[in-house]
């Protein structure tokens, strides 16, 4: 069986091994109760890696549970940092072939769908150890192929990973029986994670997702299916709004961040930083609009990520939310409308159905493309509606009195300064009378700036690690994912260097001030200590 990829100096992982070995304890564990780390969708990057290992560490402590690290394959120098921490590797594929029974249930659910039913709307809805399992399905075989939509899973590419991942679910539902799940330290609320953490929560473990900056709680709702962030952080600005006087004021100052580039993650900054922003005019002559008439601009998702980001759509997904919106536009010549391609499409396969095709397929003389050469921060002097399931240009954009459209549930809706039709009926109308749409008013883009604010600076839905181990691990994930780019997404080609600093640094540290002396041990400590076992 393959390793899994691990780009680090054998000798610098084996000291880390040494040194965080030097904190094992030898208590009496709980039978048969455990804290997991998934790391089924992280490829092996220290800076990212570890802090969820130590936060679980102090859980485990803690709560005297055993601990399990979750892999699709082990790999030995990765497996000695594990054992250290006095954790045990999972591997997925190895689960999966001492596990014969859910190789026949996952055949026979497949074989079973695809006669049935094999559409990519029956594959959302499809249900399998008794959690809603299609949904996280259909968002992995997209993200993972070479497919922007599924109409038809009747193909071989839908059928070998509705195969593989159900019985991934299968097996890893036996591991939960064995040892059940206490705590559970998560990474993402998409894809084939999403279907795990299903199981997990079904198994009644408490559940937050860690990273090197900050730890979150996982909410699910009444249908046992983890809620994304906008599902749960809107509550929690709500409950905010007038905590901060000045928060209005206070926006300005992060969107100008934001505009310029400076603030948001590595891969999003692209679509700002480096680029000329232009005005109306500029740009009116550049495309060639025509300047008699308003600018709806449709800020495209990318296809492939995640695309059940913003709740249950009356679209399938993000690619037929914009084929469709594309074909209601071809029959509007009331605006111009202006097509934004989203700036990191080229790291999630965009490009066998790609954005520009789907685009010339679809053009007519009042549609236009914006070049990525032209920054984001451009929309504001240009648009006069904006279009979105829910992406956060809805909210930057409404802060300069720019009207959205949305068809998701983001953070920001319902706040009286979005559009939100209540299914594709109301879309269209919508659409077929956007030029009527007029420009938000001073009490709606106030309101707009106070929700900005509270996402950015809001502390009750993301607690942010401190002190000057956390601030050194995440300022060098940060320095990777800088220099990566794009890449980052595609590759651990370049994790290399980094991954050894990381092992430097924390061979340093904890070989002076423990393992236990760091924020991510003590805030693991003290959720351990929270649980009611």
């Amino acid at each position: 069986m393959r390793e899994e990829e691990f780009p680090v100096s054998p000798d610098k992982a084996e000291k880390l091994a040494e040194v965080l070995a030097k904190g094992k304890r030898e208590d009496k564990l709980s039978e048969k109760r455990a804290v997991y780390v998934n790391l089924s969708m992280v490829r092996l990057q220290l800076g990212w890696v570890m802090p969820k290992l130590l936060y679980a560490k102090g859980v485990a402590d803690a709560a005297k549970l055993k601990g399990y690290v979750i892999c699709w394959n082990k790999n030995r120098f990765f497996n000695k940092i594990v054992n250290s921490l006095g954790f045990e590797t999972i591997s997925l594929e190895e689960i999966l072939r001492r596990d014969p029974a859910g190789a026949l249930s996952a055949l026979a659910e497949t074989i079973s769908f695809i006669i049935a039913d094999g559409s990519g709307e029956g594959l959302i809805k499809l249900r399998y150890c008794g959690v809603n399992a299609g949904k996280y399905l259909y968002e992995d075989i997209i993200r993972t192929s070479s497919l922007s939509t599924i109409r038809s899973a009747r193909n071989k590419i839908c059928i070998r990973k509705m195969l593989h991942l159900l019985w991934m679910e299968h097996a890893l539902q036996k591991i939960l029986k064995k040892d059940k799940p206490v705590y559970t330290v998560a990474d993402d609320l998409a894809y084939h994670e999403a279907m795990q953490l299903c199981l997990f929560n079904k198994f009644g473990s408490k559940i937050r997702n860690v990273s090197s900056g900050a730890e979150d709680e996982v909410f699910f709702d009444e249908k046992g299916q983890p809620l994304r962030r906008g599902g749960w952080i809107h509550d929690c600005i709500k409950e905010q709004l007038d905590e901060v006087p000045e928060a209005a004021t206070a926006a300005e100052e992060l969107l100008a961040a934001n505009f310029a580039g400076i603030s948001g993650r590595a891969i999003d900054r692209g679509a700002f930083k480096g680029k000329e922003i232009l005005s109306r005019k500029d740009i009116t002559e550049k495309l060639g609009l025509d300047p008699s008439k308003k600018n709806a601009v449709i800020m495209a998702h990318t296809f492939t990520d995640a695309v059940f980001n913003y709740g249950d759509l009356y679209f399938r997904d993000y690619y037929d939310w914009l084929d469709q919106t594309l074909k209601i536009a071809e029959e509007v010549d009331s605006v111009n409308w202006i097509l934004k391609p989203h700036p990191t499409r080229k790291a999630y396969n965009e490009e066998t159905d790609s954005i520009e095709k789907m685009f010339e397929r679809h053009k007519k003389p009042h549609m236009f493309l914006l070049p990525d050469e032209i920054s984001a921060g451009s929309i504001k002097e240009l648009a006069d509606v904006l279009l979105t399931i829910g992406g956060n240009a809805g909210a930057e954009f409404a802060c300069f009195g720019i009207p959205p459209v949305i068809v998701g549930k983001p953070y920001y809706r319902e706040f009286g300064f979005t559009l939100e039709p209540s299914d594709l009926e109301e879309y269209i109308a919508a659409l077929k009378n956007i030029a009527e749409i007029g420009p938000l008013n001073e009490d709606q883009i106030r309101m707009a700036r106070k929700v900005y604010y509270y996402k950015k600076k809001g502390r009750r839905y993301n607690k942010p690690f401190g002190g000057e181990f956390a601030l050194k691990i995440n300022g060098l994930y940060k320095e990777m994912a800088d220099k990566m780019g794009i890449s980052y997404f595609m590759s651990n080609k370049g994790t290399k260097e980094y991954n050894d600093a990381v092992c430097d640094y924390m061979t340093s540290y904890v070989d002076v001030h423990g393992i236990r002396d760091n924020e991510y041990y003590l805030r693991g400590l003290q959720r351990g200590e929270e649980l009611q076992i």
